[in-house]
């Protein structure tokens, strides 16, 4: 399926993850690569194409009359395979139609970018974003229900930092049928007060840290991380608490000031900024624990 009326941003921006993942594109996901089943009755999964188009139809519904642009589309984990007549034939023998590909794990945004904001001096659009990865499923059974993840937030356009709230900004749909995709979505949307979220972010850049205090919330998140109380997949590391230490200091957007004070603001974002070497499967869990971080 095609997706229509949106347009291409005309500025590039930074990717929005990084970690291992590779920038796809609708066209690539749609033609290039196969659709994976569910291994005992060969039922097929919903694919990655079919996910962005639900969520897309979802995004115009619920935001008609704004502009939407293009999906950032990034993938991970690649599966390859080869057709059966090519089965003996070493790898670097393969020819390209012989092969066989697609992603375990998929993460794609679309920003709303008439629905802006700026908050600290940086711009923000709102942002629509889905997250999927077959791990999440049990391919290797019967069909069953698939998992798919739906967030709503802003994006700061200086550095793609995505702001996730978990109070509305993310739904867990477990479905094997498009169409409760696309509703579910539209529900979460409509419900979905961004002007009340923008300003809960704005609220942030009116509040500072000392040195001293900073120094405490770094050592505090820290510890957190080894708490055994504590989820680690959706907590921050020692690697990237140091990259918002070495934020702190040398980030030309989000730094602290010349008296060594530092807005939350700019501390969330960069925290979020050092989310962005998480994997596609994590990232997101990440992203709301940051701000919640914020008031340990």
């Amino acid at each position: 399926m095609e997706l229509q009326t949106i347009n291409q941003p005309e500025v590039a921006v930074p990717p929005f993850i990084i970690a291992n993942t590779v920038e796809s594109n609708f066209y690539d996901l749609e033609f290039k690569h196969i659709i994976p089943v569910f291994a005992k009755d060969n039922e097929v999964a919903i694919s990655h194409v079919d996910f962005i188009t639900s969520v897309h139809e979802a995004v115009h519904q619920a935001f008609t009359g704004h502009t939407i642009e293009l999906p950032e589309i990034r993938v991970s984990h690649p599966v390859h395979g080869r057709i059966p007549e090519a089965r003996d034939k070493k790898p670097a023998e393969l020819l390209p139609h012989e092969k066989t590909l697609y992603y375990e794990r998929m993460m794609f945004t679309m920003r709303v970018s008439s629905i802006t904001k700026k908050i600290g001096g940086k711009e923000v659009a709102l942002t629509v974003g889905g997250v999927k990865s077959y791990h999440w499923d049990k391919l290797s059974g019967k069909r069953t229900l698939q998992e798919f993840k739906v967030f709503v937030g802003f994006q700061v356009f200086v550095c793609s930092n995505l702001c996730i709230d978990a109070d509305g900004g993310v739904r867990l749909v477990k479905t094997d049928n498009l169409d409760i995709i696309s509703k579910q979505t539209y529900a979460q949307l409509s419900g979905f007060n961004y002007h009340s979220f923008a300003e809960k972010l704005e609220e942030l850049h009116h509040q500072k840290l000392s040195k001293e205090e900073f120094a405490t919330f770094i050592g505090r998140v820290r510890m957190g991380y080894y708490n055994p109380s504590m989820d680690s997949k959706t907590w921050l590391g020692d690697q990237q608490m140091a990259k918002v230490v070495k934020g702190y200091y040398r980030d030309p957007d989000f730094r602290g000031d010349a008296n060594g004070e530092i807005s939350l603001w700019n501390l969330y974002n960069l925290m979020t900024r050092a989310n962005q070497g998480s994997y596609i499967d994590t990232i997101l869990d990440r992203s709301i624990s940051a701000l919640e971080m914020l008031s340990i």
